[in-house]
Order: structure tokens, then C-alpha cells, then sequence
């Protein structure tokens, strides 16, 4: 494996390269442009849990979470929006927000940003408003700090934080460590992410780092 040093690119975003292998980059933005977007429910991960008897305090809670690719050229030209419900697809909204995803050549692999959107109620289900596809920005004030590093490995996509992880900040402007490795194939999507306090504290996520998982639930859309 190759080494590089660390260049920062002046864009829109700031690209920090670092040392990766990985298949060659349109293969693998196509590869995520094709499989992640879909909608997502985590029903059979907390029917398996219920089923084996998993102590309450350790099942993850049931999560439906949608992932579409929308034509927003003000942004860039691979973006996902990303709505999170708890409880099932009518249940309530926990997250809306986009994936921005462009090639980093020089650490060859895909960043991806997650990024939180200004008057984000306005855009509820914005997969299917095209009308308002037009309007979209992301809030420059908030997220973007802390980008994926996705890579292609056979027929899995790896999306890791650079560095191992990496620092976000608190509503309340405290820096929080930030751990997080997803993993997407053409049949499941799993998503590890941790938050910790300035202690070591779990704030958001889980003690045991098992991944929210969904296995065969996917309706492409």
C-alpha cells in the first residue's frame, strides 16, 4: 500500500487524504449511487433480538430510515436524502438531512458528508417533493466535520471516518469524540455510530458497538 501525505484540497467541503487502497473510484461512487439508496427497516433485526431472548436493556429499538437520491446541481451531483423515523415508517421523525458524496483522488476512495439542511421540517419525505429539490442547501453552520471514507472490498462497501475517528461539537460547543464504521451490500445496510462525552462517557450509540442492522427489508426506490 502506497503512503501519502496529507494534502488539503481547498473546496467546498476540505478533503484531507490520507493512505487507502481501493477499487478504482467511479466503480465505486456508481457501486454506492446504485445499492444504498433504499428504504430501510430494522423490524427483522428486533424480531431476531425478541425471538433469542435478548435482555431489553441490549435490542436496538426498531428504526425506518430512507435513503433517495435526488438531483440537486446546487450541491453536486451525487446527493442522498436521509429521513430517520423511530417505530416503524409512520412513526416520528428523528433525522432529516443529506449525504454528499465526491471522489477523493488522492486517498482513492468516496467521502461522504452527512449534512443537517436549514428549515429542515419544510423538506419532510423530500424524495418525493421534486418540486423542492430545486431549494435545497445544507446548513453551513453545523455537521460536515467529520466525513466518511468509503471504499469498495470485493462486493462490500466500507464507509469509515478518517483517522479512526474524529471530533464533533455539542449543541453547547464541547468537542465530542465520534466513532462510526457503516458497511452497505446489495441485500443489507449496517450502521455503527458511537458519541462520547470529554470523559469517555457514551452519549449517544451503543456500549457494545453492534450495528443497527437491516437484512433483506429493502424496497429500492
Amino acid at each position: 500500500m502506497k503512503r501519502h501525505s496529507v494534502l488539503i484540497i481547498a473546496a467546498m467541503f476540505g478533503l484531507a487524504a490520507v493512505s487507502a487502497q481501493a477499487a478504482p473510484l467511479p466503480e465505486t461512487m456508481a457501486r454506492l449511487m446504485a445499492v444504498m439508496p433504499g428504504t430501510y427497516d430494522t423490524i427483522d433485526q428486533v424480531a431476531a433480538e425478541a425471538a433469542q431472548g435478548t435482555p431489553e436493556a441490549n435490542c436496538h429499538e426498531r428504526r425506518h430510515v430512507i435513503y433517495a437520491r435526488i438531483d440537486t446541481p446546487q450541491i453536486g451531483p451525487n446527493v442522498l436524502f436521509r429521513q430517520g423515523r423511530k417505530g416503524g415508517p409512520n412513526g416520528e421523525i428523528i433525522a432529516r438531512g443529506l449525504a454528499v458524496f465526491a471522489p477523493d483522488t488522492e486517498a482513492n476512495g468516496i467521502r461522504m458528508w452527512l449534512r443537517n439542511m436549514p428549515n429542515a421540517e419544510r423538506f419532510t419525505d423530500l424524495h418525493l417533493k421534486k418540486e423542492l429539490w430545486g431549494e435545497v442547501s445544507f446548513d453551513s453552520t453545523y455537521g460536515g466535520k467529520c466525513p466518511f471514507h468509503w471504499r469498495l472490498e470485493a462486493d462490500t462497501l466500507v464507509g469509515t471516518l478518517l483517522g479512526g475517528g474524529c471530533q464533533i461539537t455539542s449543541n453547547a460547543g464541547k468537542a465530542m469524540p465520534f466513532d462510526a464504521r457503516w458497511v452497505v451490500t446489495s441485500q443489507s445496510l449496517s450502521i455503527f455510530d458511537n458519541t462520547y462525552g470529554a470523559k469517555g462517557q457514551l452519549m449517544s450509540g451503543r456500549a457494545d458497538k453492534r450495528p443497527m442492522s437491516i437484512q433483506d427489508s429493502r424496497v429500492k426506490i
